[in-house]
């Protein structure tokens, strides 16, 4: 797939590095070059003057940006920072990638196409993703069911990330992401603000896109999966979902099927990891702060829970609910 028109679209296309194979990003940027404007990299660890310089030929006409937080400052930081700098160069469109995404080239000329296809049906997409496809080269489910060999476009819930297009007027209108959040749960809170927003998301199956889930799955009896992810991990994602439950454009049916599953979660997360201590320190710690709506870096994520002291929550930030919690609109 190439980009029919043989020009760079209007798209932005940020990549979010952390000590990533050095080989592999100069990859991703070169799949990239032919379909959009600029290429940014959110580099959280170094990114020397050679690596630069090796980037920016990968890049080929693309415009490559190296931004530098100086520190780990989330995903959602990242998301944001990729957002303002997509509307200060004109874009039409964000791409938003990891530094493990891999792409085919045409992949975002695609996605781009699926937009204005939707939009020219009267349908008011916010972003678009590819089909993920698992390591052992299944589909992953996320579309609402659609029949065997369908390639059309299918309406969903939310998207991954990774390798999710945005267009840049919904996000003017939606907001942007919840750098709170650090981790985890970060697009799906999006999505679902865009949905109550009246906008519609989006997975073109005929786009694929391999895609690793934390460090795979642990498989459970009737075929049920649940993601494995280190303690750190297991923290933000529990704090996150418990605090997305104050959200009134959060639906009623994903509440409830969290709290539902929850102690199942907890149980076999905690089976998983043997009853490590990091594990049940992760664990304790994501419930206790996702109830009193503790955000921010995972920092006292594994620290035991009987050392943390009960004045600790007095420098954390928190959200409350609905209009605190909201973040503003690009402006």
């Amino acid at each position: 797939m190439t980009n029919p028109a043989g020009n760079p679209a209007r798209c932005l296309a940020g990549i979010v590095i952390y000590h990533p194979p050095f080989a592999a990003l100069q990859s991703l940027v070169s799949s990239l070059a032919d379909d959009v404007s600029t290429v940014a990299i959110y580099a959280n660890s170094p990114v020397s003057g050679e690596q630069q310089q090796a980037l920016e030929e990968a890049a080929g006409s693309a415009e490559l940006m190296i931004l530098r937080p100086g520190l780990n400052r989330g995903l959602g930081a990242a998301y944001n920072a990729f957002c303002h700098l997509a509307k200060a160069r004109d874009s039409e469109f964000l791409l938003l990638l990891d530094q493990d995404s891999t792409p085919e080239p045409g992949m975002a000329a695609a996605l781009m196409a699926t937009h204005r296809r939707l939009a020219s049906c009267g349908e008011k997409p916010a972003i678009v993703g590819p089909q993920p496809i698992a390591p052992e080269g299944k589909k992953m489910r996320l579309a609402i069911a659609a029949r065997a060999g369908q390639d059309e476009p299918l309406r969903t819930r939310f998207v991954i990330s990774s390798g999710s297009l945005i267009r840049l007027s919904a996000l003017a209108a939606i907001g942007d992401f919840r750098s709170d959040y650090f981790i985890d749960a970060i697009d799906i809170e999006w999505c679902l603000r865009a949905v109550a927003a009246g906008y519609s998301i989006w997975v073109d199956p005929a786009v694929p896109m391999p895609h690793r889930l934390g460090q795979g799955v642990i498989r459970l009896p009737l075929g049920l999966l649940l993601t494995n992810q280190p303690p750190r991990r297991l923290y933000t994602y529990i704090r996150n979902q418990l605090a997305m439950l104050r959200l009134r454009h959060v639906p009623a049916r994903h509440k409830i099927k969290f709290l539902v599953s929850l102690p199942v979660r907890l149980a076999v997360y905690l089976a998983h990891h043997r009853f490590s201590s990091d594990c049940v320190a992760a664990l304790a710690n994501g419930l206790r702060d996702g109830v009193l709506g503790r955000m921010g870096p995972p920092d006292r994520a594994l620290i035991p829970v009987w050392r943390l002291g009960r004045n600790s929550r007095a420098t954390a930030p928190r959200i409350a609910s609905d209009a605190a919690a909201t973040p503003q609109r690009l402006s």
